[in-house]
């Protein structure tokens, strides 16, 4: 369940998110080429990036208030972070047209499961700023959502994957700057 795994989420875990960073900046790539693919077949919505899909997707199915004002305030208390809260809450908010019956959707891949992916990975650590999303060295692109429109997955979801891939940044990073960038 959604509220479960947020609620499990270390927000505060600033050593876990730079050790993971390059992973959480994809996933966070991951988030947004799915969300654009979401938005690209029912319209535009002026909350991009963190935005509340189920209500434009299914409006008339929403998740029960008390347990999105629990989210919130669970999310805010845990993180500090807007971003968090909001995008949690809107998580929880897909879950009830994805889970009611007789709904029918279309055949697209979970839009908030990277972002799950990425506060699981370390919390809340990032912020906007100057049209990015900044993970402390690494910049994400945040852009309209239309520049992230493409069918071709950033990353695959799994630990396997996103471990693989931090650990090749980071030698690379290393190689670079000979051992002395972390």
């Amino acid at each position: 369940m959604v509220v479960d795994r947020l609620k499990a989420i270390n927000w505060r875990s600033p050593a876990e998110a730079m050790e993971k960073s390059y992973s959480r900046a994809a996933l966070m790539e991951e988030y947004f080429r799915r969300a654009a693919l979401w938005l690209d077949v029912y319209g535009d919505t002026q909350y991009w990036p963190f935005l509340d899909l189920a209500a434009i997707v299914a409006p008339a199915i929403r998740a029960d208030p008390a347990v999105i004002a629990d989210i919130e305030g669970f999310i805010d208390d845990a993180s500090g972070s807007s971003y968090a809260m909001d995008s949690g809450a809107a998580a929880v908010q897909w879950a009830a047209p994805t889970s009611a019956p007789g709904v029918e959707l279309p055949p697209l891949p979970d839009p908030f499961e990277p972002l799950l992916r990425l506060y699981e990975r370390g919390g809340s650590g990032f912020r906007l700023t100057n049209g990015f999303v900044d993970f402390g060295m690494i910049m994400v692109p945040r852009g309209n959502w239309r520049m992230h429109l493409s069918p071709i997955p950033i990353i695959e979801l799994d630990d396997e994957a996103l471990d693989a891939l931090d650990e090749r940044k980071w030698a690379e990073f290393n190689a670079l700057t000979d051992g002395r960038g972390q």
